[in-house]
């Protein structure tokens, strides 16, 4: 069933194709996305005010020793697991588009792979904040308030997070109502009909239920284990008063972490899904007959507008995706600062801080 996207562009001949023919050629592979998402990271690290911000530079400040310790296990984690998600998923992009024979092959792991990756991860995450939290505190420290898996997590990633998740929610049962099933049973194709005509209806190969199924399945799986893994980071108790400060802060960045990877994973799957309802479902026009005597006819489908927008949204999806991650990464694998030993701790007991 697959064929790259660049097959149709390279059959004309060079002097025809334009600057914007190639850049949609480009923007047609997603790992061009990923190019342009290091490049605007990459740019974005080599002004001063904007790298700090990247990195987490200008809000890390410094930690205990003890602290970073104690952290240091979930935080490479997080940054590995940002890199292990774009890893999988442009060797699966490579291996699934250039070594395998997928003829009438429903590729369904092609817009899972990135949640279930995200998945696995973070199922990681969430094992080594569970035995690190596990261990007891070195003096208790009384809580003020009570702790949810909201308390450190960003307001604005959440949010993003919860558009995220609803919009490939929404376009996966979307996408799988209007699908129809082939002679096998499998929910693939998309009936386009040719109005006035005895023309058989148009069935391309679409984003249906054999796609939308398996994503769904991994997409509930990743919000499981993210709010779990938010929840525990929350709940382990503190080492002592004099750390509050210092873990609630390299709380808030384990947090940070998490929830980009979840959002990155499924804006990956988002575009994914919007590149193949875009290829086949903007169709509008059936030509039936040689070049010589040809009969066009309009093919209609109450969805083509959206088809031919989500077509163009799809690398922007992807770019803000990969950049979400590689900023994850960054922030995750660079050393936290740590505070000299001759200098003190304030002690928090405020109910402001002890939390």
């Amino acid at each position: 069933m697959s064929q790259h996207p660049l097959a149709h562009t390279l059959t004309h001949p060079l002097a025809a194709v334009g600057p914007i023919d190639l850049a949609a050629a480009a923007f047609s592979l997603p790992l061009f996305s990923l190019i342009v998402a290091v490049l605007l990271v990459a740019g974005g690290l080599l002004l001063p005010g904007l790298r700090h911000r990247l990195t987490g530079a200008a809000a890390r400040g410094t930690t205990l020793p003890a602290v970073a310790e104690r952290h240091r296990p979930e935080r490479l984690a997080v940054g590995i697991g940002a890199i292990v998600v774009i890893v999988v998923y442009a060797a699966e992009n490579i291996v699934r588009g250039y070594l395998l024979n997928l003829v009438d092959v429903v590729e369904w792991w092609q817009y899972a792979t990135p949640l279930f990756t995200a998945f696995v991860c973070l199922t990681v995450v969430l094992a080594l904040i569970w035995t690190t939290g596990s261990h007891r505190p070195d003096q208790p420290v009384l809580p003020t308030s009570r702790r949810t898996w909201l308390s450190f997590a960003p307001r604005g990633g959440l949010v993003g997070a919860a558009a995220a998740c609803l919009a490939l929610l929404v376009t996966t049962l979307a996408a799988g109502l209007a699908s129809s099933a082939d002679d096998r049973g499998r929910f693939i194709y998309l009936e386009i009909p040719v109005p006035n005509t005895q023309l058989e209806p148009l069935r391309p190969w679409f984003y249906g239920w054999a796609y939308g199924l398996p994503v769904l399945l991994c997409l509930a799986a990743v919000a499981l284990v993210t709010w779990s893994a938010l929840r525990q980071n929350a709940h382990r108790p503190y080492l002592r008063p004099e750390t509050v400060a210092a873990e609630r802060s390299m709380r808030s960045r384990v947090a940070s972490g998490v929830v980009a990877i979840a959002t990155a994973a499924t804006l990956l799957a988002l575009g994914g899904a919007f590149r193949f309802i875009g290829r086949y479902g903007s169709m509008s026009q059936l030509t039936v007959g040689s070049n010589a005597e040809s009969t066009t006819y309009d093919m209609v489908w109450q969805y083509a507008e959206f088809a031919s927008a989500a077509r163009w949204l799809a690398p922007g999806l992807e770019i803000l995706a990969f950049a979400l991650l590689l900023v994850a990464a960054l922030r995750m694998l660079r050393r936290p600062v740590v505070r000299r030993q001759g200098e003190r701790a304030e002690r928090s007991s405020t109910p402001e801080t002890v939390r």
